[in-house]
């Protein structure tokens, strides 16, 4: 997976952006990266976006203070990590990209595989990319679990489906000392 990760970064160009780690336009409506700093609020509310889709399932609640401060609205669809969106949250991610008259970022804790999933979702569904071009292109910000690159690689246009039910339970136990280092962090 980290090979197929590095593969693919090659054909992904990324633009810095201050306190936004992952950061990457994915076209003129969806930009996609880890969850933004105080900094990262401040800079994505000076290019021009006014919505943000925060998928961390971590994170409940309101926004924090420093999505408040930006005065941008923050959208709340909670994906657990290492999980995928059910066809009801990429269903409304979809709806929120269609109704934002500006670009939208959308972000998780890290900005690898629960937004490589919505964002794949998002380019098949528009019509803009394959299932196996959206998820190779997803690659390019880390490696997903294999359960999210099931997903991604299942996407034949909105009707987003849960990949089969043996890739979900290798991949939640393969995947558990990851989650359990992100959870000791803090993440």
């Amino acid at each position: 997976m980290l090979l197929l990760s590095e593969r693919a970064r090659a054909g992904v160009h990324r633009v810095p952006a201050p306190g936004i780690a992952k950061f990457a336009r994915v076209d003129d409506r969806v930009w996609r990266g880890a969850a933004p700093t105080a900094e990262g609020y401040r800079w994505l509310r000076a290019q021009g976006v006014r919505t943000v889709v925060d998928l961390r399932s971590e994170a409940p609640g309101a926004p924090g203070p420093a999505a408040r401060a930006s005065g941008m609205a923050v959208v709340r669809i909670p994906v657990r990590d290492g999980r995928t969106p059910t066809p009801q949250q990429v269903r409304r991610f979809l709806d929120v990209v269609a109704d934002a008259r500006r670009p939208v970022f959308v972000h998780c804790g890290a900005g690898v595989g629960r937004t490589g999933s919505m964002v794949a979702a998002y380019l098949v569904g528009a019509g803009r990319a394959y299932a196996a071009t959206a998820a190779r292109r997803s690659l390019a910000f880390g490696p997903p679990t294999l359960e999210q690159l099931a997903f991604m690689r299942g996407l034949d246009g909105p009707a987003a489906r849960r990949p089969p039910r043996a890739v979900v339970l290798f991949s939640r136990i393969a995947d558990s000392p990851r989650r359990a280092r992100a959870r000791a962090r803090g993440m």
